[in-house]
């Protein structure tokens, strides 16, 4: 079985998964699996920078969804 090494990634290409690809997770922790595996893709990779743009792509897209009731029941 042949392996297959990592494609040569660009900055255009984590911008684009993070603005367009970030947004479809179920939650965004998996940012972080996800920053992982393109780290191996160009050692210039600044995981954290992606990590806190695909979560606020995420957070755009999920969060306005929610109405948050601080009150506490007692």
């Amino acid at each position: 079985m042949q392996t297959q090494s990592a494609p040569r990634m660009t900055r255009a290409h984590y911008q684009f998964i993070a603005d367009n690809i970030g947004p479809h997770l179920s939650w965004p922790s998996t940012l972080r699996d996800i920053a992982d595996k393109l780290a191996a893709t160009n050692p210039l990779f600044d995981k954290e920078k992606f990590i806190q743009r695909a979560t606020k792509a995420w957070e755009d897209a999920h969060l306005d969804d929610y109405e948050l009731d601080d009150e506490i029941m007692f």
